[in-house]
């Protein structure tokens, strides 16, 4: 029996209300803003307060000592402290206003790029969405062709590799059809190495290219994974196993990488997490995302009736 979509946001509500307080390290703040601001689409319309979240997270917490006490609400600072900088850092894309007052909370209007904010925040919480996995993974990967096809020059060529592809066949052939199509030559015995039932060859979601009339295959490439999941740096290498599988001509492809989590550290002019991301990589993530977000792809999307149905949620105050 198919579980309805109401039934389905219930429990993702249900999963919500069971964390007090995620398990994430100290070091990762940012993380922790994503869940200060997912408590905060899910508060009535008053917002919340770093009162609030000093209640969910510790309760009624007895200290042994003040240090103890000073160290959990230095700790509760920083983590506003990134979501103040994010109302900088995102200006018009940012959907949360930060009072004086230190109340952050829900836009009352909510333009497409807050709603698109709103739907990678949720993405970037499986654990907590995991009903629709599946949705807001393959609508991930949807934006992010879209982000890529918009950050190119209206030249490039742009296709989808993962479930949504125009190749045909099982891996091994779409891998061949993606050779012909970047002009490259195949490896026969790293391909061999594809099991033939294999019809996905997980690990590359959407390939970029700048092409030549020339037919000659140096080129610029991008090999692009998509991944919602909090351990996206494991993912790192897959597609690197495409230059065992292509012949790359005088040059690298360039691996790219699409997530949904705030990365960029406005402190740091750098990423957050910096030692997990392996050098050469390009990364897409959030405010990335939303700079080169300029269609309509986001509106067609599931994703975009689950976000108005938490903000639905939201204002009704339940």
């Amino acid at each position: 029996m198919a579980v309805s979509f109401d039934d389905k946001f219930n429990a993702c509500i249900q999963n919500f209300t069971n964390i007090s307080k995620p398990d994430y390290t100290k070091s990762e703040l940012n993380y922790y803003a994503d869940f200060v601001e997912l408590t905060a689409l899910f508060s009535n319309q008053d917002g919340i307060t770093l009162g609030d979240i000093q209640d969910r997270f510790f309760g009624e917490k007895d200290y042994e000592n003040a240090g103890k006490r000073d160290e959990d609400e230095i700790f509760l600072q920083d983590i506003f402290q990134i979501t103040s900088e994010r109302v900088l850092i995102y200006e018009n894309d940012y959907p949360f206003s930060y009072t004086e007052s230190e109340i952050l909370t829900l836009k009352p209007d909510l333009n497409t790029n807050n709603k698109l904010y709103l739907s990678l925040l949720i993405s970037s919480k499986l654990n907590i969405f995991n009903e629709f996995r599946a949705d807001l993974t393959t609508d991930f990967e949807t934006i992010s062709y879209s982000v890529l096809k918009q950050f190119l020059p209206t030249n490039s060529k742009v296709k989808e590799f993962g479930k949504n592809t125009e190749y045909e066949g099982n891996a091994i052939n779409k891998i061949k059809q993606l050779a012909d199509d970047l002009d490259l030559t195949v490896d026969d015995y790293e391909l061999s190495q594809v099991g033939e039932r294999n019809n996905q060859e997980r690990g590359l979601d959407i390939i970029g290219w700048l092409p030549f009339n020339d037919k000659c295959g140096n080129k610029i490439i991008l090999l692009c994974q998509c991944a919602c999941g909090k351990q996206y740096e494991s993912k790192q290498h897959d597609t690197r196993r495409f230059e065992n599988y292509l012949k790359f001509y005088k040059t690298k492809p360039q691996h790219t990488m699409f997530i949904p989590y705030s990365l960029i550290n406005v402190r740091a002019k750098k990423f957050y997490h910096s030692d997990y991301i392996e050098k050469e990589y390009l990364i897409f993530e959030r405010k990335r995302i939303l700079e080169y977000h300029k269609d309509d792809t986001f509106e067609n999307l599931e994703s975009y009736k689950i976000v108005n149905k938490c903000i639905e949620f939201m204002k009704s105050g339940v």
